[in-house]
Parts: C-alpha cells; sequence; structure tokens
C-alpha cells in the first residue's frame, strides 16, 4: 500500500529503504525495537515489560534479538548498567 501511495513498486520500494539505511525495513525496526528496549531497561523497566513495550510479542522474542545485536540478555544488561550508574563510571559529567 505504501508503494501504491507513492506512485512505485514495492521491490523498489525496498530498494531505495536500503539504500538509505543500509539495511531491509523488517532489520531497522528489529533494532530501532531493541535501542528503545535498552533505554527502557536502563529505567528500570522489566525485560517482560520492556517487551511488550517495544512491540515484541513476548520476552523470549526480546531476549533472541537483544542478545544478537547487543551480546548480552536484557537482564544482564539491566544488572550491568545499574552496577554501572551506582559506582558513577557510567556519568559523564
Amino acid at each position: 500500500r505504501l508503494a501504491a501511495d507513492l506512485g512505485t513498486s514495492p521491490f523498489a520500494l525496498l530498494r531505495a529503504f536500503r539504500a538509505a539505511y543500509g539495511m531491509p525495513p523488517h532489520t531497522w525496526l528489529t533494532d530501532a525495537r531493541v535501542r528503545r528496549a535498552m533505554h527502557l531497561l536502563e529505567a528500570g523497566t522489566t525485560p517482560a515489560e520492556t517487551a511488550t513495550a517495544v512491540g515484541f510479542t513476548d520476552q523470549p522474542h526480546l531476549n533472541r534479538h537483544f542478545t544478537r545485536i547487543v551480546g548480552v540478555p536484557p537482564g544482564a544488561y539491566q544488572r550491568e548498567r545499574a552496577k554501572t550508574y551506582k559506582t558513577g563510571r557510567g556519568r559523564t559529567s
């Protein structure tokens, strides 16, 4: 539908998106969800609440993508970030 609204084919729209962002739309969306999840976890939101808040179907779905992109599971990321802030190592000022 978006391609038709723009007067182009779905393939051309996909090709243009990939050229502009360096990845297909679905990959971009997953990365954006994980980036948002990182902020929510840093703010103290539980991994389960974070998963639904950013659009994953459940926590295991978030865990799989988060671990692939960030390198650690959401719970471990949250614990490490909390430790960093508690000791002051994460502050820039």
